[in-house]
């Protein structure tokens, strides 16, 4: 049994995130270890959080979407969680997989900010007024939990994002440039957490600092290629650095699809298919295929797609609700922009190692 506790946490593990273009959601962790409907066990459990990342990556039909999980101080001393799982969070808190806020801030404050400054739907049963982001509810589903609402509009990124932030706390989880997994003494590439602002001063949720700026950080967009509906590839198209998307693109750092496509879609999608490039907060795709490429255009996660066939070898703006057809069943789309009917079942749960009584449905 221990054995198995330890896989699914080891799972679970790499499905968290503080890093926004990996994630898809924010979610209070003190309040997801204590859904015990979901599987009728003890009051407290962290393998619950796989139960929940499990319910968002159908929500989004990606079986690669992280979690960005908020925990209160005071979770890393509550009894009803296990030595070894309070171990646990302690040591995901230090690789930055897990913001953890003082104990008088409260988890769900911060999580509710830290979803609209990076433009993320919070997860969470509390009643949430006056906020106008999106909230899904937790509810219990054939084999552990669901996701269901999803109102609420999607903020864009704030522009605090478009600068690097530098916390003056030594090897800060968060703001630090050796900190967790980016370790070796540069400054961590890739997506920062949301600083939280304090009357519009930026400071780290962690340790309360007031951050330094240390310049500028460029624009950059999650995106996933889908394969009849699955997701194949996560990747991410920064300013400056475009990327080439086909069969087998000539570019190293090119997205290679042709390992998933059947025969027909292998003769349809060129080699070098298509290029995507970000300028400034503006995502262009240019098509440079033999077959074509058509841009389905949505005015938001529920509106109906209208077809744009793009000219050879020019660029066009997607629209951040906006998916690209290279072929019929492979698209690509913001990984961050998927709406609720875009999911499809996922390859594997990161509960597939939890022992059965993790799992189990709670009696009537």
């Amino acid at each position: 049994m221990r054995f198995e506790v330890t896989r699914a946490l080891d799972a679970i593990e790499r499905r968290l995130s503080t890093d926004p273009l990996r994630t898809g959601a924010v979610v209070d962790l003190g309040e997801a270890v204590r859904l015990a409907e979901l599987d009728g066990g003890r009051p407290a459990q962290l393998i619950r959080v796989g139960l929940v990342i499990d319910a968002l990556s159908r929500q989004v039909g990606d079986d690669g979407v992280a979690l960005y999980p908020v925990a209160s101080r005071g979770l890393l001393s509550d009894t009803d969680l296990t030595s070894n799982e309070r171990m646990v969070i302690r040591r995901w808190s230090d690789d930055g997989l897990v913001e953890v806020v003082p104990a008088e801030v409260p988890a769900l404050a911060r999580v509710c900010e830290a979803a609209a400054l990076i433009g993320q739907p919070v997860i969470t049963r509390a009643p949430l007024p006056g906020y106008a982001g999106v909230r899904f509810a937790l509810k219990v589903a054939p084999g552990g939990a669901a996701l269901e609402g999803g109102l609420g509009t999607t903020p864009k990124r704030h522009e605090v994002l478009g600068r690097r932030w530098q916390c003056p706390v030594p090897d800060c989880a968060s703001f630090g440039s050796t900190a967790g997994p980016f370790s070796g003494g540069a400054v961590r590439d890739g997506g920062q957490p949301p600083p939280q602002l304090v009357r519009g001063v930026p400071c780290c949720p962690r340790h309360g600092e007031r951050l330094v700026d240390a310049g500028s950080q460029p624009s950059a967009v999650p995106m996933v290629a889908r394969i009849e509906g699955v997701v194949r590839e996560r990747f991410v198209v920064t300013e400056g650095r475009p990327v080439s998307v086909g069969r087998s693109p000539d570019d190293r750092a090119g997205v290679v699809l042709g390992p998933y496509l059947d025969g027909e879609a292998v003769r349809r999608v060129s080699r070098n298919h298509l290029r995507l490039e970000l300028r400034g907060d503006e995502l262009l795709v240019t098509d440079l295929s033999t077959n074509g490429t058509v841009v389905m255009s949505r005015s938001g996660p529920r509106a109906a797609p209208r077809p744009i066939g793009l000219p050879h070898d020019r660029p066009h703006p997607l629209g951040e609700w906006d998916f690209v057809q290279l072929h019929q069943g492979v698209e690509l789309s913001r990984a961050d922009r998927q709406s609720a009917a875009d999911g499809m079942a996922q390859q594997q749960s990161v509960m597939g190692d939890a022992p059965t009584m993790a799992i189990r449905m709670p009696r009537p």
